[in-house]
C-alpha cells in the first residue's frame, strides 16, 4: 500500500510538472521552452518483455538553453533532487548546483579560453567542506598530437599533474601522472581500442617499482555489430502515455539483435524527433535496461 501511494504522488507531482510554464534555478526564473522526460528500466525476456521502473528525472529547458534544471525522482528514495545548470554564451556549461532537498550540496564553476577549451573547473563540497580545483593548459607535440596540461588542487594545495595525449583524431592514447612536485611520474597509462573505437585495454606502468599491469577493459572484446545508433524502426507514434507499449513494440522489434549471442554486452540507440530510446547492457552487473527519453515542447 505504502508504494502504490508514493507512486500516485509521483504521477501527481510529475503531471503538476509537466503543466509548468516556468522553473527556477537559484533566484532566478525562466521560461520553459522544453521539458525532457527520461524513464530508466531494467527489463527481462522469457516468453515476453517486462520492464521495470528503477528511476526517473524530467529536464526544464530555458529558450537558447541558457540554464536547465533536472529534477530527478529515485524509486526507493523519498529525497528531491535537483540539478541547475547555467551556460554561457557560446552554449558551454559555466555552472552547475546540486540540491537535496532545496540545500545546496555542490557547486561546481568552469571557465573557458577564446578557443572555447575548458581551462578551470571548481568544485565546492558543502557536505564535507572541501574543494577540488583543476586548470588546463593546451599543446602539441612535435608530432602534432594534442597534449592537455592538468593541475589538481585539494583544499587549495597542488595534488598531482597529469599530461593527457590525444592523436589527430582526438582519441586519447596516454595519460602520465606526477607527484605534487610537477617531477616524479606517478604512473603513465596507455590506451587501447576495438575496432568500434570501444576501450579494450588499459595498461599502466609504475616507475618506482617498474612494474607494468594491464587492465581489460568490459565490453573491449564485443564485436562492432553490437554498438549501433539508428531511426526508430517501427511506425507507430510515441506520446507518454502510450510508452510502454512503444517500448514494448521497439523491443520485439529488435528482438534478434538483442538475443544475439554473440553481445553479450550491447548498446543500441534510436532516435526520432521526439524520442531517444537506448536499449543496453550497465556496466555494472551486466543489467539489460532501457531508457527513454521523450521531448515535450511548451507553448507560451
Amino acid at each position: 500500500m505504502n508504494k502504490l501511494f508514493i507512486t500516485f504522488l509521483l504521477l501527481v507531482q510529475g503531471l503538476s510538472l509537466q503543466a509548468q510554464s516556468t522553473f527556477k534555478c537559484g533566484w532566478t526564473t525562466y521560461k520553459t521552452a522544453m521539458i525532457v522526460h527520461e524513464y530508466t528500466y531494467s527489463y527481462t525476456y522469457s516468453d515476453s518483455f517486462r520492464l521495470y521502473l528503477a528511476d526517473s528525472t524530467k529536464t526544464f529547458i530555458a529558450p537558447d538553453s541558457a540554464a536547465t534544471l533536472t529534477i530527478s525522482y529515485p524509486f526507493r528514495d523519498n529525497n528531491k533532487y535537483q540539478t541547475a545548470n547555467y551556460y554561457n554564451a557560446r552554449k558551454r556549461l559555466a555552472k552547475t548546483e546540486e540540491y537535496k532537498d532545496n540545500l545546496v550540496q555542490v557547486m561546481k564553476e568552469y571557465k573557458y579560453d577564446d578557443k572555447n577549451r575548458k581551462i578551470y573547473q571548481y568544485e565546492d563540497n558543502r557536505l564535507n567542506s572541501n574543494n577540488f580545483k583543476k586548470t588546463y593548459d593546451y599543446s602539441t607535440d612535435k608530432n602534432g598530437d594534442f597534449i592537455v596540461s592538468e593541475v589538481s588542487y585539494f583544499n587549495g594545495r597542488v595534488e598531482f599533474y597529469t599530461k593527457t595525449y590525444y592523436d589527430k583524431n582526438n582519441v586519447r592514447y596516454k595519460e602520465i601522472r606526477l607527484n605534487d612536485n610537477n617531477k616524479d611520474v606517478v604512473h603513465v597509462e596507455n590506451f587501447y581500442y576495438n575496432a568500434a573505437g570501444k576501450l579494450k585495454e588499459r595498461t599502466v606502468f609504475f616507475p618506482e617499482f617498474k612494474v607494468t599491469k594491464k587492465f581489460q577493459e568490459p565490453g573491449g572484446d564485443v564485436p562492432v555489430k553490437c554498438y549501433k545508433s539508428q531511426v526508430v524502426n517501427i511506425p507507430e507514434k510515441v506520446t507518454l502515455g502510450t510508452k510502454i507499449s512503444y517500448l514494448k513494440k521497439l523491443l520485439y522489434k529488435n528482438n534478434g539483435a538483442l538475443l544475439d549471442q554473440d553481445c553479450h554486452e550491447f548498446e543500441y540507440r534510436f532516435f526520432s524527433s521526439d524520442c531517444e530510446v537506448i536499449i543496453g547492457t550497465t556496466k555494472v552487473n551486466n543489467v539489460k535496461q532501457v531508457i527513454f527519453r521523450y521531448k515535450e515542447r511548451v507553448n507560451g
